[in-house]
Formats: structure tokens, sequence, C-alpha cells
């Protein structure tokens, strides 16, 4: 009798172990997935990024390369849709000393910007200048 009651206690306590066991793989293989799947979207997330960027440097080489006099570099230190926004911004930058101006971007965007020059060298120069006195989100757009 002793040794049936411990077989059963051992079968059971195999079966229960076992079953614990079962569902700690399975837990771990949720989380396994679940971490492979988060991995896979930022993956792709930093290759449209970087499609994107890379998009943005051949823009900017072409310009470069093309060696149109007409092509200007311009420091854009505001980005206004309404076209009276971009406006008060021009009078503000000119009471500044600067000689602002609104550049029309395709996408429908009043562009201010407070440079213009016909290298990009010398935007990149007054980059720098409007990054630290005007805004530090300054950008150059290619015309």
């Amino acid at each position: 009798m002793k040794k049936i009651a411990l077989l059963i206690v051992v079968v059971f306590s195999t079966f229960f172990v076992s079953c614990k066991y079962k569902k700690q793989a399975e837990y771990i293989k949720q989380l396994e997935n679940a971490v492979k799947e988060d991995s896979l979207k930022r993956v792709a997330e930093l290759e449209a990024l970087k499609a994107e960027m890379q998009a943005k440097i051949d823009s900017l080489q072409a310009a470069c390369q093309s060696g149109n006099p007409q092509g200007k570099f311009c420091v854009i230190t505001g980005s206004f849709r309404i076209q009276q926004n971009a406006d008060n911004y021009v009078q503000e930058m000119n009471k500044l000393g600067y000689k602002a101006q609104i550049v029309e971007a395709p996408n429908g965007f009043h562009l201010v910007s407070t440079y213009c020059a016909s290298s990009l060298r010398e935007a990149l120069s007054e980059l720098n200048n409007a990054r630290s006195n005007i805004h530090p989100d300054s950008w150059i757009y290619v015309k």
C-alpha cells in the first residue's frame, strides 16, 4: 500500500512539475517571439530613416554638383503653413537686423530664410550662426 501511495505521489508530482515546466517554456517562447518582432520593427524603422537621410544627402550632392548659378542655399529659421505667421516672423527677424525673406516650398509651407548663398560652404557657415543666435533647429533649404 505504501508503495502504491508513493507511486501515486511520484506520478502526480512529476506531472505537476512537467506542467509547470511546459508553461514556463511556452512563456519563454512567447517572450522570444515578442522580442524578435520588436527587433524586426526597429530594423525596419532604422532602414526607413536611413533611406530618408540618404535621399537628403543625394539631393544636396546633386545641387552642389549641378553648378547651377541659379541654385541657392537658404538658411531656414522658421517654417509656416499660414502666410501671416511667416510675414510676422520676417518682420521680427528684420527688426533683429537680418535680411529675412520668404521662400515658398513646393509642399505649401512658407519658409523664412535669414540668409541665402550661392555656395553650400557659405550657407553652412551661416547655418552655424543661425543655430547659435536664432533657432537651434535651423536648417538649409536648396532652391
